[in-house]
């Protein structure tokens, strides 16, 4: 059984089509723990006690409408205990291509002009995404196959009812995995989490009129080189997108957006079905 402290983004198919274990753990626990917040439960609050907001973050300072959007991102999400909606996740590898040879331009910088970037999608998923604070989430995957993904604030768990198999492990073992990012339920601070925030027409809306933005991590810079997320007029966050070194990103769709849902306990806890074969990874 591979470790759940491997790559946090593709996720490797086995012979059977099914994702390898692990790397699903690591992928969805990363995006969990962007939604519910890097310290999953820390108090609320953020903007308490703060200097300049965004100071030093931006990559253009003077842009005050990006940053009265991030700051109304940072409210709207830091004052919500629970939250349900709709997810789709896809996994791509991201390449370069050479592409035709052309001029008189020769060495690296005209390898670089000529070189195009390709993209293959390996998977997409989608389901409905439970979060409840402090630290606790419910992946439930309805496409392609069923599959649960629980963390209940103590342990991670990954059952796939197809195997009647349940990986688990605690969640002070997965803290290497934790992104520095609180997006969605939890403490976010952009402030604190990025060395820079920019406006990205690398990336085109999903819906014209929601602002896209690339963000480079001050932490895990060895797992994560940059995120993008897309937030609506609203201030309803509608896409994330993070890549790992070797050009492996995932991207997450959210729709259908419910603000303090009442959510009952035990949809956080792992109830094993009769015959499941719990494996414990330490």
């Amino acid at each position: 059984m591979p470790s759940l402290h491997s790559s946090l983004g593709l996720a490797v198919l086995s012979s059977k089509g099914s994702m390898n274990s692990g790397r699903q753990i690591a992928s969805v626990l990363v995006l969990g723990t962007i939604l519910l917040g890097a310290g999953l439960g820390v108090g609320l609050g953020a903007g308490a006690g703060r200097g300049s907001f965004l100071s030093g973050a931006l990559s253009t300072p003077q842009d005050t409408e990006l940053a009265s959007t991030l700051r109304g991102v940072e409210t709207r999400y830091n004052r919500l205990r629970t939250l349900k909606l709709r997810f789709v996740q896809i996994y791509r590898q991201v390449g370069r291509q050479a592409g035709q040879q052309g001029g008189t331009q020769t060495g690296r910088s005209a390898g670089r002009q000529n070189e195009r970037q390709t993209s293959q999608e390996i998977r997409r998923e989608e389901g409905i995404l439970f979060l409840r604070k402090p630290g606790q989430m419910r992946w439930q995957y309805e496409q392609p196959e069923p599959k649960l993904f629980l963390a209940d604030g103590r342990q991670l768990t990954l059952f796939v009812p197809a195997e009647n198999r349940a990986t688990q492990m605690s969640l002070k073992e997965s803290d290497d995995l934790r992104t520095p990012l609180a997006f969605l339920l939890g403490r976010l601070r952009f402030d604190q989490e990025f060395e820079r925030l920019e406006r990205s027409a690398e990336f085109p809306p999903l819906t014209q009129g929601n602002l896209v933005v690339k963000a480079v991590p001050k932490r895990m810079a060895d797992r994560v080189e940059w995120i993008v997320l897309e937030v609506s007029p609203e201030l309803v966050m509608r896409r994330l997108i993070f890549e790992e070194p070797g050009g492996i990103q995932t991207e997450f769709r959210f729709t259908d957006e419910e603000a303090n849902p009442a959510l009952a306990l035990a949809l956080f806890y792992f109830q094993p079905p009769p015959g499941t074969e719990l494996i414990r990874q330490e």
